[in-house]
């Protein structure tokens, strides 16, 4: 029997959770959201009429048919290959995300494309694309990482997490052009009302977070991780600019889709970076991590 979680089905529904998401960006994008007006059903029918916005909400709804499925699967076979607790009740507190996934999707839609509801739904979908990669990568650390590192990785995430939902409210609520000229906002250097303020705190903070990234680059030099540090730092730069681009091309659609994937991609190699620093022995390992972990620091200390 085979001591880890299914590596191979948990990659497969992290591309697949990856193109829901990218899908879902693009609904945002085109301005589809209600394309769909009711749910479960699409204009009161299993198969939806053939308009343009129409096909494009529903078939977001139908890329989360395939996810489901290889999240059901890891889960089952997580329980099945591992007598490990931690893997196995990562694994449930994953399908009970996907399943309030679900209930968010569904709210989303009756009440109308709601701005926190649906900045809601994308943050959950990130922890759950987060807890995908814990689980698919979990026992695969390399022991010889500075501890600067792992704690550059983890304080990365909770800040980038802020970042990625005030960047899923500001799309939500339609402030993308609260501040429609950079660096200054409306020809000021501050804020003057709230959608504006939500804008300046998202653009500021995501310049902000690029010092973090390279101070995790230089933390990561001379170790196995230096070339994957080294990306997601490119990511955190293209990330940045493609924000400036989306503000002053007039949010035009490709611009504003491309900015969200790269976010994704962004929060996935960061969550991939903190788990092979060891960010999660204990989450992704279950008991026997405390105790590596004790034994690694001796042998460290020595």
């Amino acid at each position: 029997m085979a001591a880890s979680p299914p590596r191979g089905w948990a990659w497969a529904a992290i591309v697949a959770l990856f193109l829901l998401m990218t899908m879902g960006n693009i609904v945002s994008a085109t301005g589809s959201g209600l394309g769909c007006p009711d749910w479960p059903l699409c204009h009161g029918r299993l198969l939806p009429p053939a308009q343009t916005e129409v096909l494009i909400e529903f078939s977001h709804r139908l890329k989360a048919i395939p996810f489901t499925v290889l999240l059901l699967v890891t889960v089952v076979l997580t329980w099945r290959r591992t007598p490990a607790r931690a893997p196995r009740r990562l694994s449930v507190i994953l399908l009970a995300l996907v399943v309030a996934q679900i209930g968010l999707g569904g709210v989303t839609v009756l009440f109308k494309l709601p701005d926190l509801v649906s900045t809601a739904h994308l943050v959950n979908a990130l922890v759950i694309l987060a807890g995908l990669v814990i689980l698919a990568e979990g026992n695969r650390a390399h022991p010889a990482v500075p501890a600067r590192l792992g704690r550059l990785a983890r304080a990365g995430l909770w800040v980038l997490l802020v970042q990625l939902a005030l960047g899923g409210y500001v799309r939500h609520a339609g402030a993308g052009l609260a501040c429609p000229d950079f660096p200054l906002c409306s020809g000021s250097l501050l804020p003057h009302h709230w959608e504006s303020s939500v804008h300046w705190l998202h653009r500021w903070l995501g310049v902000a977070l690029l010092g973090l990234f390279v101070h995790l680059a230089l933390a990561a030099r001379r170790t196995a991780l230096a070339k994957p540090a080294a990306m997601v730092m490119g990511l955190a730069l293209l990330q940045v600019a493609l924000g400036i681009a989306a503000v002053l091309g007039g949010l035009a659609i490709p611009l504003r889709a491309a900015h969200a994937v790269v976010a994704y991609a962004l929060w996935g190699g960061l969550v991939w970076l903190s788990v092979h620093a060891g960010c999660w022995r204990i989450v992704a390992r279950g008991a026997e991590a405390p105790v590596r972990t004790r034994a690694e620091g001796v042998a460290r200390a020595s």
